[in-house]
């Protein structure tokens, strides 16, 4: 394999967040100086939708809205107040530097809101392991959706016999990835989906675990 294609979070980085919580609603009234900012939020976030489940919203519209002046200032102040953890699972480093070395080209395609991720991708220090980043925000749908695997292949012109796919979660993961002609390699997580069953994953991915140690000695092995 020369193509690693990668999920982020819960995959390559463990992320827990809450917007549901009180004292995060409170500070959220208090930044924006409305106290109606959730519904106006949420109510934002509904005109965007399709109707089609796969379809993916841009939250950088919604905060251009709600604050035009400064909408990337808003949802980095949005993301930090419901962001509860955030680290790169144990072992990450190890895996990306050794697939580098071993003259891999490594991508990120993950269900993901560009305003958020761009600056955790920073904070993880990550772009400079990584030749190409495709989030669902930009592209319109996400995961299982076949476009949007097929979406990464043909803008960097990836073999797709020469590339595996990488994630966390059985249905948008691993049958999203072979819905595109893709194989793919399964980790079982701390986020990963409580439905997933590694025996029934084994039928379907090349190779699957909930070891994050396995999963480096076996992509590194291939």
């Amino acid at each position: 394999m020369k193509n690693f294609v990668f999920d982020l979070y819960g995959t390559l980085a463990d992320i827990h967040t809450d917007e549901g919580r009180p004292q995060f609603r409170k500070s959220m009234a208090k930044y924006f100086r409305d106290n109606n900012f959730w519904q106006r939020y949420v109510e934002l976030c509904k005109s965007l939708e399709t109707g089609d489940e796969l379809c993916e919203i841009d939250l950088n519209k919604v905060f251009s809205v709600l604050v035009p002046k400064d909408p990337f200032g808003a949802a980095t102040y949005f993301r930090k107040k419901s962001r509860l953890s955030f680290k790169p699972y144990k072992g990450v480093y190890t895996l990306l530097q050794g697939l580098k070395a071993k003259g891999a080209r490594l991508y990120i395609l993950s269900n993901a809101q560009s305003c958020f991720t761009c600056m955790e991708l920073h904070k993880l220090k990550f772009p400079q392991y990584f030749d190409g980043v495709e989030l669902s925000s930009d592209f319109g749908k996400k995961k299982p959706a076949k476009e949007f695997f097929e979406h990464i292949v043909q803008k960097y012109g990836l073999n797709k016999s020469e590339t595996v796919y990488v994630g966390n979660d059985f249905r948008a993961d691993v049958l999203g990835a072979k819905s595109a002609g893709l194989s793919a390699v399964y980790i079982k997580s701390n986020r990963s989906p409580a439905t997933d069953d590694l025996e029934e994953v084994r039928e379907e991915a090349i190779f699957a675990t909930d070891s994050f140690k396995e999963l480096t000695d076996y992509l590194l092995s291939i």
